[in-house]
């Protein structure tokens, strides 16, 4: 018997959402050649005006922030060297500079502001803030000696449990791990010291949980974030393979929303534009990780498989799944969907949707006539004369018979006209869903069977053709040089979909990005939207999507600032005798 029907606020702010995102995306398929690539376009120049606003006075109301005034620094930096764009003509580099100097504290580390307590949080975005900015001034003004103290205070022993703490007496999660271990590597000092004196990668395992993502400590939910967090500090530690990557790989790609493109931070969340960058930032990193055990291409027809998703955003055709993944998909239409056909595994989004819109409507049709007739029985006995065998006929009906089989309990014509009225609005929503996954398939997963003669993917530049035109138009990263995206490659998830949620659902128009559709810009999101950009593009397999000017600098997928900043970072401090080392 199907589920009941049973809408939820989270399903119903899911179901708005996307709506929302299906008119931005329609209005893509309405235009061609330049005028989609203006829809397309990075508004870099009002981002870069609203992310300038941020280094200087801020009104009142971002006093709850006043503990976090290095990451504003950070957030603001990141985003501006993203867009290639400078700091205020108000705001000198070494105002900035003095001001994360005044953060910094004695005893080493940086705080939430001058006079505060140290705190690996506002240390990360200190000092990455200070790599971005660069130069010997930038250089010079970080404690080195004094922040590695501070981290080796934080290290929690492996007999205590491991992993760092935030601050003294703090707690300790994945975050916590990150940004020690990120601290370390950036500034070149002593990480394998470090690994081992905190037993951070026993911590780190054990906080992945049965979904494969990771949670903020060991028994809590996977959280995008946290997720992130984990994977990159096992890498930085060189102990990545103590997770099941698999899992974890399986976990991530079902984040993204095969509606908006986006990605979410938690299983039946909605998505938010941040996760970009905190979701998105896994892929390069698993890349690396199980490329090198089993070709890409391999990976990405595992996850097309078990989820359905289109990966490769080129062409989609069923192939048939290793055996232990047809096992286990099999284990889970008899647990899971036993209602579901078993060519819904390999189905796409708008498959999906269709024959599920038909299975209610014809559920609903079922129940209505059902109405109708139990309705008519009802009247004919109520009309019969009390004791005629007609009526005694119709009295029985549907209760046994009279040799003591047990009777049936017959449910009224009110009961059934409810339940045809339940499976009428179920329906309905169905429809809708098929509407929106109508206008989605054609720009997000053209994988589902023939591609549509409007497909947005086939009217964009490949990404060669991308990299080309960067290179045309001049584009450079960081460090200078031109930036090739000409890599083949197929990527574990839709970089292309992830574009276009940025592009069109999470740029302000009067500057600056956001969570969604519907909330304001700020600076936290503006950085990792960015990031998230930046990331989509790069990504073997990825590409630019819009005109060729949205093309952004390449970040570095472990510590998330510009990767040309953090190799003349290593290059500097690297030259340098170590503070300590820890045997």
């Amino acid at each position: 018997m199907a589920p009941t029907f049973l809408e939820t606020s989270t399903s119903k702010q899911q179901h708005e959402l996307e709506l929302k995102v299906c008119d931005a995306y329609q209005d893509l398929l309405e235009f061609e050649g330049q005028d989609r690539d203006e829809l397309l376009l990075l508004l870099k120049d009002r981002h870069a005006r609203y992310l300038q606003a941020g280094l200087g006075q801020l009104p009142s109301g971002f006093i709850s922030l006043d503990a976090s005034r290095p990451w504003i620094c950070y957030w603001v930096l990141h985003g501006l060297a993203l867009l290639q764009a400078p700091l205020p003509s108000s705001i000198s580099s070494s105002q900035v500079i003095t001001f994360l100097q005044a953060c910094q504290h004695a005893s080493g580390g940086y705080g939430g502001g001058p006079g505060h307590l140290p705190h690996l949080a506002p240390t990360y975005a200190a000092v990455c803030a200070l790599l971005t900015l660069g130069g010997a001034e930038a250089y010079g003004s970080i404690d080195r000696a004094g922040v590695w103290d501070f981290l080796c205070r934080m290290a929690v022993p492996p007999e205590q449990g491991g992993g760092f703490r935030m601050h003294e007496g703090g707690e300790c999660d994945a975050r916590s791990c990150f940004t020690a271990l990120a601290v370390a590597s950036a500034l070149c000092l002593d990480v394998p010291g470090l690994v081992a004196r905190s037993g951070v990668v026993d911590y780190l395992r054990r906080c992945q949980t049965y979904e494969g993502g990771l949670g903020g400590e060991p028994g809590n939910e996977a959280h995008g974030g946290y997720t992130f967090c984990g994977l990159a500090a096992l890498m930085l530690a060189g102990c990545p393979h103590a997770l099941d990557l698999q899992r974890l790989l399986h976990w991530a790609a079902q984040r993204q929303g095969w509606s908006e493109g986006g990605f979410n931070g938690r299983t039946n969340k909605l998505v938010d534009g941040c996760y970009s960058f905190w979701q998105g930032g896994v892929f390069p990193l698993l890349q690396e990780l199980l490329g090198a055990q089993q070709p890409q291409e391999e990976l990405a027809q595992q996850v097309q498989h078990q989820l359905g998703l289109c990966c490769n955003v080129a062409t989609y055709a069923p192939l048939e799944p290793p055996a232990s993944w047809q096992q286990q998909q099999q284990q889970q239409e008899e647990l899971l969907v036993p209602d579901l056909p078993d060519l819904s595994r390999v189905l796409g989004p708008l498959q999906q949707a269709e024959l599920e819109a038909e299975r209610l409507n014809a559920a609903c049709d079922a129940l209505a006539e059902a109405a109708i007739q139990r309705h008519r029985d009802d009247t004919a006995a109520a009309a019969a004369d009390t004791g005629k065998p007609e009526q005694a006929a119709a009295e029985t009906a549907g209760h046994g018979s009279a040799a003591g089989e047990p009777e049936v309990e017959r449910e009224s014509t009110q009961q059934l006209l409810e339940r045809a009225q339940a499976a009428e609005q179920a329906a309905e929503y169905a429809d809708q869903n098929v509407e929106i996954a109508t206008a989605s398939a054609a720009v997000l997963y053209p994988c589902n069977g023939a591609p549509s003669p409007q497909d947005l993917y086939t009217l964009l530049a490949s990404p060669a053709a991308a990299a080309a035109a960067a290179a045309a138009a001049g584009v450079q990263d960081s460090s200078g040089a031109e930036v090739d995206d000409s890599a083949a490659g197929n990527p574990l998830f839709n970089p292309r979909a992830l574009q276009c949620w940025l592009l069109r659902a999470c740029q302000q128009l009067k500057g600056g990005l956001r969570d969604k559709p519907g909330k304001s810009a700020d600076y936290y999101h503006s950085c990792y939207c960015l990031s998230g950009l930046s990331m989509a593009q790069h990504i073997a397999g990825g590409g630019v999507v819009g005109p060729a000017q949205n093309q952004l600098p390449r970040v570095d997928p472990l510590v998330n600032v510009l990767a040309g900043k953090l190799q003349q970072a290593k290059e500097h401090f690297g030259a340098l005798p170590q503070p300590g080392r820890l045997e």
